[in-house]
């Protein structure tokens, strides 16, 4: 049996410079297979009830219930939590008995959140890992210095039967972060400003390698929220360099607190950053220091422009339709229906201390839905008062869950409604059939809620004092 963590070779070291990517692929390739393909190990299967059953049931009945090794895996029902329907209980309940029944570590109602966020909070990923999830936004966890990758439902229940994937090597496409963010832009901003630089679908067949002493002063958050929207720029996965900050962040998790082997994976996981002088298939560079709040105007995350600014002139006709948008228009003062703030890409206690700290004092203009990404960080917020600033100022403050953002469930849009969304996605009928969806940080997001339109926390009148449970 392979070791569960960290990568494992018995292939002798090769003589050549190599990138983050590529020593953790290196590590994990099982064997060569024809056409560029390879057979890859996978540490790590988070299982949730929207895509898991289908290769569960199927596993069950066609290969007599054998998983790989189930300590491998980690579900939990995020999606739509609870359940919304028949067909959603459903769900919930195959993953869960299924859980049970094999004896795999098992996050339910009261326990749960969003898979991005419970399995790094809880220590399930560590520097150099592979993992997989049939869920796209799976390469957050990239943030660690892992190769995560979101994959389909056959996939997934290939790997929980045999521990291993089919995939093709990804190029890899090296960006290089200098400066600090500053002028209000946040980590939502950086990641926008990533796909729009590199063109939504610009990375596809990459995976986009982080590094330089810009990454290095993001918090763990930050990083996970750039590796989180990866996937709008095409590419397989984002990956990031672990450093003191990942380790100090991983110290604090309840698989890792206290291990006794701490310091021997503190030694692995330290040479696990790129070569210098690593190639890259592709290199771009951006200057955190250059970066302002964004906000998308358009049907992907790709097209958007400064909170400040206008529709481009070049914008497609296609978005501009469903959008309801002209080219040329201000998106500042551009009237809103709904906002919300949660979602795998921003809804850490980090993200709402930041939209606390603009909603505090203030009153919400449009209905306001706030999700915290994990029952765990609902309670740290709850330890800080956040709720009651929230509430406070007429936002709804809910449970953890995926629903929302997908449109789900516990916030659908309506035709023609426009909402301002720290979510990763603004497709047409994302949050809603007809809905629109403006993309933004959580401080925008919560800014715009109480103007009732567009806007950054910089252009709110100064706050005033709030009694609280007042109108």
């Amino acid at each position: 049996m392979r070791p569960l963590f960290g990568p494992y070779s018995d292939k002798t070291e090769k003589e050549f410079v190599r990138t983050l990517f590529d020593k953790v692929w290196e590590s994990h390739v099982v064997e060569e297979l024809a056409g560029g393909n390879a057979l890859l190990f996978v540490d790590r299967v988070v299982a949730h009830e929207i895509t898991t059953p289908t290769g569960a049931l199927e596993i069950e009945e066609r290969f007599g219930d054998r998983l790989y090794d189930p300590a491998r895996i980690v579900a939990i029902n995020d999606h739509v939590a609870p359940a919304k329907d028949t067909e959603t209980a459903i769900q919930a309940q195959v993953l869960r008995t299924w859980a049970k029944r094999q004896g795999i570590e098992l996050y339910d109602i009261g326990d749960n959140g969003i898979c991005h966020v419970v399995v790094p909070e809880r220590g399930f990923v560590e520097p150099g890992m592979t993992l997989c999830c049939g869920d796209s936004h799976t390469c957050t966890l990239g943030a660690f210095g892992a190769f995560a990758l979101g994959i389909g439902s056959t996939a997934q229940g290939g790997a929980m039967l045999s521990g291993c994937l089919i995939l093709q090597r990804p190029k890899v496409y090296g960006v290089e972060l200098t400066g600090s963010l500053g002028h209000g832009a946040t980590a939502k901003d950086l990641a926008l400003s990533v796909v729009s630089r590199l063109g939504f679908r610009g990375a596809t067949g990459y995976v986009i390698e982080y590094f330089g002493k810009g990454l290095a002063s993001l918090s763990m958050e930050e990083r996970m929220t750039l590796c989180n929207m990866a996937i709008e720029a095409g590419a397989t996965s984002g990956i990031c360099p672990a450093d003191e900050t990942t380790f100090t962040y991983l110290a604090q998790t309840e698989r890792q607190r206290g291990a006794p082997d701490w310091e021997a994976r503190l030694a692995r996981w330290r040479t696990l950053r790129a070569d210098d002088g690593a190639a890259y298939d592709a290199r771009a560079r951006i200057d955190l220091s250059e970066l302002r709040p964004l906000v998308s105007w358009g049907t992907n995350p790709g097209e958007c422009a400064p909170i400040d600014g206008t529709v481009p002139q070049n914008a497609p006709a296609g978005s501009l339709e469903y959008m309801g948008l002209t080219a040329g228009q201000p998106l500042g003062g551009l009237a809103i229906d709904q906002a919300f703030i949660g979602s795998c890409t921003n809804a850490r206690l980090s993200d709402l201390r930041a939209a606390a700290a603009v909603l505090r004092g203030r009153r919400v203009a449009v209905p306001t839905i706030i999700t915290p990404g994990s029952q765990a960080v609902r309670r740290a917020a709850e330890r800080e008062g956040l709720h009651d600033v929230f509430q406070d100022a007429g936002a709804l403050w809910t449970h953890s869950s995926c629903g929302p953002c997908l449109g789900m469930s516990m916030g659908v849009l309506a035709p023609g409604m426009r909402c301002a969304s720290s979510s990763n996605r603004n497709f047409p009928g994302r949050m809603g059939a007809g809905g629109r969806v403006h993309l933004a940080s959580p401080a925008v997001v919560a800014a715009s809620a109480v103007a009732g339109c567009l806007t950054s926390p910089d252009q709110l009148p100064q706050q005033r004092a709030m009694v609280r449970g007042a109108a």
